[in-house]
């Protein structure tokens, strides 16, 4: 669900590093963000100043890290997907530009009974899909099923508690649930439950013909895609709202990080997004360019397999590694002060953060012990997989290569093609691989399900099963006193920290970089795309 680095440095800088910045003060978000002012020289990339009669380019180009593999909204894994189609399909509601607050989408208004177990939701009316075929109560009924029926969705949980969905017309639709819940409107802000025009989906296969995609209501529609390379939406003219500004917005696929800074600066890409943190001062002044940080509730961990190398099943060898994880060296090395260690796999901006937990300090010898205790006095192997030409994660392995030899554990490092990478872990054939996290509801609950409901992704392809934590996680998802949900979830993040479920690394701001022609680049913690007044102005 994301990617990011440059120059490796050598084993000897690694290893003064290791006892020279262990301790030290990296910048803190506050002062990274103080940081991307600097560079930026106070420029908002959200403002937009150009006035009505401004040249506005027709195109602008994005270029970013990884693929669209898919756009089924039932079957989204990773954040490039995901981004795409929420700009071509709605829900009923979403969040606001800050990922807080749930606001109407294609929901004007709802009423909820009494009880709190029905919402009936007042849709705006006339709404068009972008192939200008009227949206109807079938297709609302239709897209509901799709998520409450598909099984190998990942994201069940937003319809789990659903226990019937009712649309008497196409301007009304009635959510009855099995139990009130805290967070439903957060569920339905999920792309999971998209409008979908169930003609289309009935005329390409159910999406299976060759570069199929669906079809919504939102500002922007596929009208290119080409696999490994690009896909281009342009601006949807049945929009029921105001127009996009910009009329083609194009996303080119670039998995090399030099590539794409290239790119931008041979202005042949207006914007490139997943910088390595260790170029963004260098872009940054360079003439013409911005790059700045931008918050979110990105975490990064180390996802250890416990079920493809045995050592991986001892809590005690997880423990090892993290004691032998100095997490303050990699945010000083990799980071730049875009970010902060982790000791949550929640986001730290994020709701019901546990910020009691107490963190392990960095203790080569205490995990040694360890080792000992497990059986592993000698170490053992461990390989990691990483994308290739994602310079943070290489670099990052090379950092934790060195600090891990220390205790006798040799990791071994293999650069393979992003997609037969996730296919590994899919599979679970890896040992180890860099897990990215980003939220896209305004609620914990869909990252709980992703680490504690086992069924959903085998525990964040850990192997790691709680049936306690897993119990938690279901009680946390009916609460509805908030003080009694937030202590469900303290106990989740406790319980993960003391099993070393993964070694959560850091925290991170997202990186972009673009030319200073581009105004109004919007993306809201959850890494949301909000582009209808992106603009390129042009001389």
């Amino acid at each position: 669900m994301k990617k990011w680095i440059t120059t490796l440095l050598t084993a000897s800088m690694i290893a003064a590093c290791l006892t020279a910045c262990g301790g030290s003060g990296s910048q803190t978000k506050e002062t990274a963000a103080e940081t991307s002012q600097t560079e930026t020289e106070g420029k908002d990339v959200s403002a937009v100043t150009a006035g009505d009669d401004a040249k506005i380019a027709d195109e602008i180009t994005i270029a970013r890290i990884d693929d669209v593999t898919n756009l089924d909204p039932v079957l989204l894994n990773y954040t490039a997907d995901i981004q795409i189609v929420n700009m071509i399909c709605e829900e009923l509601v979403t969040t606001n530009d800050q990922g807080t607050e749930i606001i109407p989408s294609l929901a004007e208004s709802w009423d909820v009974s009494e009880d709190g177990l029905t919402y009936t939701f007042h849709v705006k009316e006339g709404l068009k899909f972008s192939d200008g075929t009227d949206v109807t109560a079938d297709d609302w009924k239709f897209s509901f099923d799709r998520a409450m029926t598909t099984q190998e969705s990942a994201w069940s949980f937003s319809v789990a508690n659903v226990d019937s969905v009712e649309v008497p017309d196409a301007a009304t639709v009635v959510i009855t649930l099995k139990e009130p819940v805290a967070n439903l409107l957060s569920n339905l802000s999920c792309f999971n439950v998209a409008l979908q025009s169930k003609a289309h989906y009935d005329a390409t296969n159910g999406y299976q013909d060759a570069g199929s995609y669906p079809i919504g209501t939102g500002s922007y529609a596929v009208s290119d895609w080409v696999l490994d390379d690009h896909i281009t939406l342009t601006a949807n003219e049945y929009f029921h709202g105001e127009a996009p500004k910009t009329k083609t917005i194009k996303f080119e696929t670039i998995t090399d990080d030099n590539s794409r800074i290239m790119k931008l600066k041979a202005g042949e890409v207006d914007i490139i997004t997943d910088i390595p943190y260790s170029n963004m001062e260098e872009i940054a002044g360079t003439e013409g360019l911005v790059a700045t940080g931008i918050e979110s509730t990105g975490n990064k961990y180390i996802v250890l397999n416990e079920t493809s190398n045995e050592a991986l099943a001892s809590k005690e060898v997880r423990q090892a590694l993290l004691y032998a994880t100095d997490k303050q060296t990699i945010v000083d090395m990799v980071l730049y002060g875009y970010g902060e260690p982790a000791v949550s796999f929640m986001p730290k901006n994020g709701l019901y953060w546990n910020d009691t937990i107490e963190e392990l300090p960095y203790d080569p010898a205490k995990a040694k012990e360890l080792l000992a205790e497990a059986g592993y006095a000698d170490g053992f192997d461990i390989e990691v997989l990483i994308p290739s030409g994602n310079e943070t994660y290489s670099q990052i392995a090379t950092i934790l290569k060195d600090m891990w030899a220390q205790i006798g554990v040799n990791l071994t490092i293999t650069s393979m093609d992003q997609a037969a990478l996730y296919d590994d872990e899919y599979a679970m054939k890896h040992e180890m691989v860099f897990g990215s996290w980003s939220d896209d509801i305004a609620d914990p609950s869909q990252l709980g399900d992703y680490w504690w409901n086992f069924e959903t992704s085998q525990c964040f392809f850990t192997g790691y099963e709680n049936a306690e934590a897993q119990k938690i996680f279901e009680e946390s998802n009916y609460e509805l006193d908030d003080a009694a949900r937030k202590d469900l979830y303290f106990q989740l993040q406790q319980i993960f920290y003391d099993d070393v479920v993964a070694i959560n690394m850091y925290h991170a701001d997202a990186t972009v970089a673009m030319s200073d022609s581009i105004q109004g680049y919007v993306q809201t913690p959850l890494y949301a795309y909000r582009f209808d007044n992106l603009i390129k102005v042009v001389e």
